[in-house]
């Protein structure tokens, strides 16, 4: 947490315009199960589904909140062979044909994968350069299972493109369908340091010593448009005119039929069609988005050498400087670069709408930049609901801030601020800081645009964490929540010659203030309470208002504080009526000035007349005319701080007396009490607070009956483990303990003479209405092996039943909490005699 903390201050410091990003709560959905995930996709086919591809080699499928057991394809054979240490090689990225779940569509099915194979695999695109093999990347087809959609057809693999890799690291890996419904790639430079080693053009392995190895004028892989290394590669891979007929060459790509025009040099020579944008280190994830940075962008994480991180809108053609730059900064000019006539001059590059340098950052030009962290991970624009105050902004991470060695990974947001103009990357606040040896692999959105992020613990592909896989996948949830309560009680303490003979509490208003000088006519102090148990436990209060209807007053511009009440104290049913001012007698239970609970028999005083208060005002305000501004609000720190002791010690919560001007005459203010007739009226206290969300049902069932097992396990829906004939689905849906045996007949049936003559069949069940991610259907079959079935009935997340196809509800009545007692009538009449049949309940999960 410390990182995290001297991390935003210091980007506050050196950068300009900041982001608002809110705080946001990272939610394990699945932990302990893979070792390094890579990539998160959905495939756009309605089923609600999340593919995580894992680094070894597996596509797992996770549905419903849970894992499944078996890979959806497992493809860990045709991988390099991995350890536990460090490795960029594995499994890196997936895309689901736009016409996956279109039957019509020639990509019905079909999904595509990027991994790296072994140096022996055939590639028509070998390493150049000088340079040997270390490894192939592979972009590859597949197909899903005719039979089964969470499997994959291994039989069904059509190698669509390969290319060599000189050295180990920076294979990019990312593959994503654009609105064009061509296949785009990322492709890293070939890896190694600096893009001047074998394997790269003009590269070599005598390079000066450090710390200037990166001054050798080499044009580099991401310079050359002759090799697929260091780019954004876009093609067709249903076509078929690329080289060995595997796929297509998109005609409007930049540089189809082109040469690379390098006169003087040997670096002339065709230019690959299949290159969209170049320039380009190692494109760690990109994504498009409609509207950021306006119309349809392509965004994409470039990971940077040593100095610089940056963020870049591609366009067809672009340059984005790599090895000439790194970010916006120079990084070393190619010799062929050099000013004419010894070179053809500097071409144009496109630089990052932002960028941040890293912690040691020695580069000229990176001092005024924001120091956050030493490898950036790309994420998403946020399109979906749950977080308002995201929408519309960009999320996305550096994978250690601290090093691959060191973890520290850190949530970044970039912001669009006016068209065109971007904040400078700052770190996202979370509600709880992610452990301190975290990676961040990936980001991925579901089908309903919400986002999540894939992290790895330690450093190694295989590496263990307390002997556990390292990698977890959270949703992105709001940690910001606001709550507007109504007051659950108040008063008004009256000043008087008699002791204790004035009170309210069920008076339609308050009063604060110095009325008249008679006898009976002296200060009012209103009292307010509020209950707090709606606000979650352990949760941090970030704001508070206190507001109070003004509904008349003689005079303004008086001073009125809210000050913490420090003793407990009543409301009866004392009413004055209106107007009220003078109060009237109290009943038992009232607070009046001398009293905290009055009673004629056994009172409980207050220790000093007037109320017992903190001096110090939590808040004050100068009150305003009723007529123009008759809603009256009280903030400040003094609020929040007390709203925040009372959550955390509700016993001590004794609410606000509110004091006004007690020296003037006639500046005493009515206000409109918690019994005033319209609900928009009464005192109101909203409350801004940071908290996680509170867990769904099905969480806190699973917390409670399976506390040993690791977030998102795959629960069997089927599963009986206790044998009382009662499957895992049902014991949720109604709430019972999956490990004891419960004696419970799911569904009885009975068969009776109808009161209108003919036959009725009664069907009585059980529900639960707090199981709201289930729809629940009765269901009737004359036979049930023909496995035709009519809904009979049906509530939908835990609302009340409906009949349906001649059904009748009966009762649907509330047994305890959420627990219904129901019974659904079908009936015959005497001609249509009722045939003998079957009646079954069956659940079916609500989507995500």
């Amino acid at each position: 947490m410390k990182f995290l903390r001297i991390a935003f201050l210091l980007a506050l410091l050196v950068s300009g315009a900041q982001a608002a990003f809110p705080t946001l709560h990272l939610q394990p959905v699945c932990d302990d199960q893979l070792h390094a995930p890579t990539q998160i996709s959905h495939a756009d086919d309605g089923s609600g589904r999340l593919f995580f591809c894992d680094q070894p080699g597996q596509i797992r499928v996770f549905q419903h909140g849970m894992l499944r057991p078996e890979p959806f394809l497992d493809l860990s054979a045709e991988l390099v062979t991995f350890t536990t240490g460090y490795s960029e090689r594995g499994l890196l990225g997936l895309a689901f044909h736009p016409g996956f779940a279109d039957p019509m569509s020639p990509g019905y099915r079909r999904f595509y994968v990027n991994y790296t194979a072994p140096a022996g695999h055939p590639t028509l695109n070998p390493v150049g350069n000088g340079g040997g093999t270390d490894c192939v990347t592979v972009i590859a087809e597949y197909q899903v299972s005719l039979t089964d959609q969470n499997l994959a057809d291994p039989a069904s693999r059509r190698i669509v493109l390969t290319y060599g890799q000189p050295q180990s690291n920076h294979n990019g890996g990312q593959l994503a369908f654009g609105p064009d419904g061509l296949l785009y790639i990322g492709s890293g430079d070939g890896g190694g340091s600096h893009d001047n080693q074998p394997g790269h053009t003009e590269g070599t392995s005598s390079r000066p010593p450090a710390p200037n190895q990166r001054l050798t004028g080499s044009l580099g892989n991401g310079q050359d448009r002759r090799t697929l290394l260091g780019k954004i590669l876009r093609i067709d891979p249903l076509g078929t005119n690329g080289p060995g007929g595997s796929y297509g060459i998109p005609p409007g790509n930049p540089f189809v039929g082109l040469d690379q025009d390098l006169p003087g040099t040997s670096l002339d020579g065709a230019m690959r069609g299949e290159i969209y944008a170049y320039g380009l280190r190692n494109p760690w994830k990109f994504t498009f988005d409609d509207s950021f940075g306006g119309g349809t962008s392509l965004i994409c994480a470039d990971v940077g050498q040593g100095d610089v991180e940056e963020l870049d809108f591609i366009v067809s053609g672009g340059n984005y400087g790599w090895r000439l730059k790194e970010g916006s900064v120079d990084f070393d000019l190619p010799t062929v670069y050099q000013p004419e006539p010894a070179g053809i001059g500097v071409p144009t590059v496109i630089a990052p709408f932002a960028e941040y340098a890293h912690p040691n950052a020695t580069l000229s030009g990176t001092e005024s930049m924001p120091k956050l962290g030493t490898s950036i991970t790309g994420g998403h624009v946020y399109r979906g609901s749950a977080i308002p105050a995201l929408q519309g902004k960009y999320l996305c991470a550096d994978y250690a801030a601290n090093g691959i060695g060191g973890g520290g990974g850190v949530l970044i947001g970039v912001e669009e601020t006016a068209p065109g103009v971007f904040s400078a990357p700052a770190v996202v606040p979370l509600l709880t800081p992610l452990p301190g040896q975290a990676r961040i692999y990936a980001f991925g959105v579901d089908e309903a645009g919400e986002m999540y992020v894939a992290v790895k613990t330690t450093s190694g592909v295989l590496a263990l964490d307390a002997g556990k896989p390292a990698g977890t996948v959270y949703r992105i949830a709001p940690a910001e929540a606001a709550a507007t309560l109504t007051a659950d009680r108040d008063n008004t303490l009256y000043e008087t010659s008699l002791v204790g003979v004035r009170s309210n509490g069920k008076g339609p208003y308050l009063y604060s203030g110095r009325t008249g000088e008679s006898a009976e006519f002296k200060l009012r102090r209103a009292l307010v309470h509020f209950d707090l148990s709606s606000i979650p436990a352990g949760a941090t209060i970030t704001g508070a208002a206190l507001s109070l209807r003004l509904s008349l007053q003689i005079s303004q511009d008086y001073t009125m504080s809210a000050h913490k009440v420090s003793a407990s104290w009543g409301e009866g049913t004392s009413n004055a009526g209106s107007p009220g001012g003078a109060g009237t007698s109290p009943t038992t239970g009232d607070a009046t000035w001398h009293h905290r609970f009055y009673s004629g028999t056994n009172p409980v005083l207050w220790t000093t007349p007037g109320g017992d208060f903190m001096a110090t005002a939590s808040a004050s305000r100068t009150i305003g005319n009723f007529l123009t501004d008759p809603v009256q609000t009280w903030t400040g720190a003094g609020l929040m701080a007390d709203a925040q002791s009372w959550l955390d010690q509700p016993a001590d919560n004794h609410g606000w007396i509110l004091v006004g001007e007690e020296v003037e005459t006639y500046s005493a203010q009515r206000f409109e009490s918690r019994e005033a007739g319209s609900v928009s009226n009464r005192p109101k206290l909203v409350l801004n607070y940071l908290a996680a969300p509170e867990p769904t049902r099905r969480e806190a069932w699973l917390a409670q009956h399976y506390p040993d097992e690791p977030t998102g396990f795959y629960l069997d829906p089927a599963a009986d483990e206790d044998g009382d004939g009662i499957a895992a689905e049902f014991e949720y849906a109604l709430d019972l303990n999956p490990h004891a045996a419960n004696d419970l007949d799911l569904l009885t049936v009975e068969v009776l003479p109808g009161q209108e003559g003919g036959m009725d069949h009664l069907f009585h069940f059980s529900r639960d209405a707090a199981a709201n991610d289930l729809d629940l259907l009765l269901e009737f079959s004359a036979t049930a092996a023909n496995g035709t079935w009519q809904v009979l009935a049906r509530s939908e997340a835990g609302a009340a039943m409906s009949a349906e196809n001649g059904a009748e509800v009966l009762s649907d009545e509330s047994q305890s909490g959420s627990q219904y007692a129901v019974s659904i009538r079908l009936h015959a009449p005497d001609e249509t005699p009722l045939p003998r049949g079957f009646g079954r309940l069956r659940l079916e999960r609500r989507p995500q």
